[in-house]
């Protein structure tokens, strides 16, 4: 299919300011990439590419798509600058892995299931439409089917909302495949999704909160994630199992390697005399713990045709990568 094709982690909200302003912090030597939301959550633009901080690196962002040569300087301190960098507020609960296992199939068994269950119906609907005998209604069950060519156990629910991995009207993402010039403000997403309409709105007796429907768009906001990890869901062979284990042992090995010559560095420029304000610290979100946060500020809350929102979301992804201007 073409929806993500990452895990994706919400690492949290951020406050954008009246003047269009933000300035938060985030996980050192971590992917992140940003979406500017509006009032109901639903995304008005999704920065496809990310970015990555070193410890205590403050970064600064001038636009996507402004020049780097012909940017103005800025005038005067904007709000965001004047409060300071805040931390991001958690997305219900601590950053993790969007999982539709666990954040979205929940909802659909709490409200769907009991009509979209793939089951054939006689009789009419709740509202007196008619339905004919052996009509099958759609299937919204997490009853997962293996696929050999994915290694992946797809639930019924997901391969039927999102038509297979295709995007279509009722839950409406941005290709992962997307071209590279600038999208225009609500391109795609949830706020495009009739899913979304139909639970705001109301549909049959369904009566979602505001988390679920928070939920629901956040996932066809993150591009329809299936997994919270790489091994959940698994159709893998014996062997499949481990090669990934071999691969990820490696890896532990190589942070280690590094955590150590990050530590060594801190400690030679302490010694130098060096201004240094990196910490050692154990975070949600630094995925080997061995640096504290760095400070990235601008305006992520404006879309190139300058239409302000209420705040911003930011997450972590590893599939695609970004240049960009730096303060240091």
């Amino acid at each position: 299919g073409n929806g993500s094709w990452d895990v994706k982690v919400v690492l949290g909200d951020a406050t954008v300011y009246e003047d269009g302003s933000a300035c938060f912090t985030v996980p050192a030597r971590t992917p992140v990439y940003f979406q500017a939301l509006d009032e109901k959550g639903h995304a008005v633009q999704t920065m496809r590419s990310w970015s990555t901080l070193q410890p205590g690196e403050a970064f600064s962002c001038v636009g996507c798509h402004e020049s780097k040569n012909s940017t103005p300087l800025i005038a005067k301190t904007t709000l965001a600058m004047a409060a300071g960098p805040k931390p991001l507020e958690p997305f219900y609960g601590p950053p993790r892995g969007f999982s539709f296992i666990k954040e979205i199939q929940p909802i659909l068994d709490r409200h769907c299931v009991r009509c979209h269950n793939g089951r054939a119906e006689s009789g009419e609907h709740k509202d007196g439409r008619q339905s004919p005998t052996g009509e099958i209604p759609f299937n919204l069950l997490g009853k997962q089917t293996a696929d050999a060519t994915a290694g992946r156990r797809w639930s019924e629910s997901y391969l039927a909302l999102t038509r297979r991995g295709q995007s279509n009207e009722l839950v409406n993402w941005i290709s992962a495949q997307s071209a590279p010039p600038a999208l225009s403000p609500y391109h795609a997403g949830a706020a495009r999704s009739r899913l979304i309409a139909m639970l705001e709105t109301g549909h049959e007796d369904a009566k979602v909160t505001r988390e679920e429907l928070d939920k629901l768009a956040c996932w066809i906001d993150l591009l329809v994630p299936f997994c919270g990890d790489y091994t959940e869901a698994n159709a893998w062979s014996p062997e499949d199992v481990r090669k990934y284990n071999h691969f990820v042992q490696k890896r532990k090995r190589m942070e280690e390697i590094e955590q150590k010559n990050i530590e060594d560095l801190i400690a030679k420029r302490s010694q130098d005399g060096e201004a240094v304000n990196l910490e050692i610290s154990e975070q949600q979100g630094d995925r080997d713990g061995t640096t504290n946060e760095s400070t990235l500020s601008g305006n992520p809350a404006m879309t190139e045709h300058g239409l302000p929102t209420r705040h911003s979301r930011c997450k972590l992804d590893s599939s695609l990568d970004k240049s960009a201007l730096l303060n240091r």
